[in-house]
């Protein structure tokens, strides 16, 4: 069995040839401005750039989220308004969720222990249900004041500057989400993701406080309550979505075409056939490993340095930091067939 794995810390584990005895290569570091390999896959960034990146967008945010949420929950309390002052607290919880992430991308960055071979990457996915329960939490305290509302009455208080105040507010949001989406392609980032559509979500409550806003102004003083409703909704599509893709990470779901990979691992000189392919991860890391077929006179370094181009050319397909491991097999009758081998529950 051969591991050809691409390891934590910024280091590049290379595969070792007859004349490089397992050499330890430093990652190229990448600008990060969107460009894409000659595969099509964006750039690679460096494990601690990376950690790096997403603290900082993390930080950047958790700022900008307190201010907004200072801004709505003030002017809120003053002008009576209970969606300006839910759309707060739901900014407030935002800056929570920030904390929770940044807590979670430390703990993800650990390298691997003993007790955690493959490393602490499932911290980062484990940290987006979190943001999820965040949601959820929010979800629960809408829900019961617009109900409150709705059965004892009542109408805020607009003026201009309730629109100046949602409209300022608007505008970091679409800010925030943007940038954030952006870096979470960049790093390959599925936590910076799930906080950014948790923004998302942001950007949808904080229109349909503005059209509240204008209902209220218009005689209609149910749409306070009624938006918040609306709002709430938003909230709980969006914590689904994040708990939906944490699933699929946790749940060793397949992280890239066995097929693609076919073809790579056949475009090596020397491979005779390959199956037995499984993939799991997430975006920014990728397991793989699979069986490859050789020529079976092949002495065991010239069968290694085989297994190590495979390796590293599956890398470069996936456009991520993979770990890959290869078992070299004859390529004879018995091991040429479609699948061969896995059977770990034993049942024949």
């Amino acid at each position: 069995m051969h591991n050809a794995g691409r390891w934590l810390e910024g280091w590049a584990r290379v595969p070792a040839t007859s004349k490089q005895a397992h050499e330890r290569t430093h990652l190229r570091l990448v600008d990060g401005d969107g460009r894409t390999n000659q595969n099509g896959q964006p750039p690679r960034v460096a494990t601690f750039e990376r950690e790096r990146g997403i603290r900082f967008v993390l930080l950047a945010v958790l700022a900008l989220n307190l201010a907004v949420a200072l801004a709505k929950i003030g002017f809120g309390v003053f002008s009576g308004s209970l969606a300006i002052t839910a759309d707060g607290f739901h900014s407030l919880l935002d800056a929570l969720a920030n904390v929770v992430a940044l807590v979670g991308i430390v703990v993800a960055s650990r390298p691997p222990d003993p007790n955690h071979a493959y490393g602490h990457h499932r911290y980062e996915t484990l940290t987006s249900l979190g943001i999820a329960g965040l949601m959820l939490l929010a979800l629960f305290g809408l829900v019961q004041g617009s109900w409150s509302r709705l059965q004892s009455g009542g109408v805020p208080d607009v003026s201009t500057l309730s629109f100046v105040v949602m409209g300022v507010t608007l505008s970091v949001n679409v800010f925030v989400t943007l940038w954030e989406r952006r870096a979470a392609r960049r790093l390959s980032s599925t936590l910076l993701m799930a906080d950014a559509r948790h923004t998302t979500s942001d950007i949808l409550v904080s229109i349909s406080v503005v059209a509240s806003l204008v209902a209220v102004q218009l005689g209609f003083g149910w749409a306070d309550a009624g938006i918040t409703l609306v709002i709430a909704a938003a909230i709980a599509w969006g914590a689904w979505s994040i708990v939906r893709d944490a699933s699929l990470v946790l749940t060793d779901a397949v992280a890239a075409e066995a097929d693609q990979i076919a073809d790579v691992v056949r475009s090596v000189p020397g491979v005779r056939g390959t199956h037995n392919i499984r993939t799991r991860g997430a975006e920014g890391y990728v397991w793989v490993d699979l069986h490859v077929q050789v020529d079976p006179g092949l002495p065991v370094t010239d069968a290694h340095d085989i297994a190590s181009a495979v390796a590293r050319r599956v890398e470069d397909e996936l456009g991520d930091l993979a770990d890959v491991t290869v078992h070299i097999e004859p390529a004879d009758e018995r091991h040429l067939r479609g699948q061969r081998g896995h059977d770990p529950l034993g049942k024949g």
